[in-house]
């Protein structure tokens, strides 16, 4: 018993000395301290997916049915690949305000450079999703229509963009303001006519500064009451802005020659505002 209370009275009378340790430290070396300044988060991915997008309502089968048949949209083939390269997440919790009123959590997303995104075909199918809660997940694959069209691949270069969110000094829950190194390509893009069985397809199609070599993109990307916004500040030079150069157009089969190289010099889409939203 005498020893227990030995411990007990060292414990109380360290107490001081303890409270001025802790003091230094939140005085001086909380940034030391893992966590203080942040989380860094690193994906080496080869991620790959199916994405099925189902239209519960659909298209009505006649003005006075009142029924209306549920349809898919179906993007087989949905991979991401990195190359062997990481794509970085800085995650840091801190308040944009002097008053101490704006929290706010940042996430600086950096692609690497020479991602590879590949949105495979795209096809449609006779969704099982009626709009009941009850009714099954899928698709019906009886009269499934394959290729209705082809995103190819899309090769992206070094990018970074910035996420926040509660508080958004930025002026958007994301912000894309950066130059993509190379540019923006796309392969293997085709609209197919699944009736009489041709299509419009395009071997390479890339996009580019106006006269330059890389891409700058000035966007941000916000969810409103009425949907989602996508604003386009800038998209290519900020005077002359881009070029789009398509590769390899083919009309028809692809059996046959090809209809040549289109160049589309100096498209300015500056100040373009897109909203999505349900129907």
């Amino acid at each position: 018993m005498k020893f227990k209370k030995l411990a007990l009275a060292a414990a109380v009378a360290a107490l001081p000395a303890t409270g001025f340790s802790m003091e230094a430290m939140e005085d001086s070396a909380l940034s030391g301290v893992t966590g203080q300044d942040g989380i860094s988060i690193a994906i080496n991915t080869n991620l790959a997916a199916s994405l099925i997008v189902h239209d519960t309502d659909g298209i009505p089968t006649s003005v006075t049915a009142g029924h209306d048949n549920a349809g898919a949209l179906i993007m087989d083939d949905f991979q991401i690949n990195t190359g062997g390269n990481n794509i970085t997440l800085d995650i840091d919790a801190g308040d944009s305000d002097v008053a101490g009123t704006a929290p706010v959590l940042n996430v600086e997303v950096g692609i690497p450079n020479a991602t590879v995104i590949t949105l495979g075909s795209v096809d449609i199918a006779n969704s099982n999703r009626e709009g009941a809660p009850t009714d099954p997940w899928g698709v019906d694959d009886t009269n499934r229509v394959d290729d209705v069209l082809n995103l190819g691949s899309i090769t992206l270069g070094a990018t970074t963009l910035n996420i926040q969110l509660a508080n958004e000094p930025q002026g958007d829950m994301i912000a894309l303001n950066t130059t993509i190194t190379n540019g923006v390509s796309i392969s293997g893009f085709a609209l197919n006519d699944a009736n009489s069985g041709g299509g419009i397809s395009v071997g390479t199609l890339s996009v580019l500064d106006s006269g330059g070599t890389n891409l700058s993109v000035d966007a941000g990307v916000n969810v409103t009451a009425s949907g989602m916004t996508v604003r386009l500040d800038q998209l290519g030079d900020a005077t002359n802005g881009a070029d789009v150069r398509l590769a390899g157009v083919n009309l028809g089969d692809g059996s046959g020659p090809n209809l040549g190289d289109i160049e589309l010099v100096g498209l300015n889409l500056n100040n373009t505002v897109v909203t999505i939203s349900g129907k």
